[in-house]
């Protein structure tokens, strides 16, 4: 077998969803106002992913994230940096709405929401999707290629 580019004998993929808020308070709105709860999932966004940068970057790795609209509106910050860091920034939804549960015209307003508010935020459109809880509908790969992304990463 032949070796992978400079003599690499194992390739992995590290990846990150980057949910904060968004999945709690999608599933149960009035979780917002339970502030233990909110704190607990607005630790990610805060206090592990820049500590998880700084890991990645002391190894010199780059890794995908896949990020929220609603996580890259409250925290443009934090995805500029991952960004900057040269990390890949892909669509993880806005809400963290499973295209499951949604019509085919919503599922592609979300798509396009998120995919919006991140290209805003570093200037490029992503090309890769995650579903938000892994939960990809009869139209999702449709939407996905007519909005001109390459890959899918929702099947784990």
């Amino acid at each position: 077998m032949a070796p992978w580019p400079n003599n690499i004998v194992c390739p992995i993929v590290i990846s990150f969803d980057l949910d904060g808020i968004s999945g709690t308070i999608n599933r149960n709105p009035a979780s917002k106002n339970l502030p233990t709860l909110m704190s607990m999932r607005e630790y990610g966004p805060s206090i592990a992913t820049p500590r998880i940068l700084d890991l990645l970057d002391s190894h010199k790795i780059k890794s995908s994230f896949f990020i929220p609209g609603f996580i890259a509106e409250t925290h443009p910050e934090l995805v500029l940096d991952i960004h900057r860091r040269g990390h890949e920034i892909g669509n993880h939804g806005y809400m963290h709405e499973p295209p499951a549960t949604l019509t085919s015209q919503e599922e592609e307003n979300v798509l396009q929401q998120g995919s919006e508010i991140l290209k805003d935020i570093t200037g490029q459109s992503p090309v890769g999707y995650r579903s938000p809880s892994w939960e990809l509908s009869p139209d999702s790969f449709e939407i996905l290629k007519r909005n001109h992304f390459l890959y899918d990463s929702s099947m784990m």
